[in-house]
């Protein structure tokens, strides 16, 4: 039987516990996207985006790839996207 990570698993949870963060972590699951393209998307300043992609980051959903200049960002976490899976099917039924 396998144990649950219990601090890790809180710690998703909690880095998802902001809409902001749950809106980041939707829109990454369709392609990786730099700052600006969250920017962009979630009409928010580059700041902000920058501080709740830091969360993500050091909870493990997400990570960055540099390409040149640019840092874009994915999601890396498979319980993050089965819970944004499960939250769109909920929506949407």
């Amino acid at each position: 039987m396998s144990k649950i990570d219990y601090i890790k698993t809180s710690e998703i949870f909690k880095a998802l516990s902001n809409p902001i963060r749950l809106q980041m972590v939707d829109f990454l699951l369709d392609d990786e996207c730099c700052v600006t393209d969250v920017v962009n998307e979630l009409g928010i300043s580059q700041s902000a985006s920058s501080q709740h992609l830091s969360i993500l980051k050091n909870s493990g959903i997400v990570y960055p790839e540099k390409h040149g200049t640019r840092t874009c960002y994915k999601v890396n976490n498979k319980l993050t996207e089965e819970i944004i899976t499960l939250l769109n099917k909920n929506n949407n039924a």
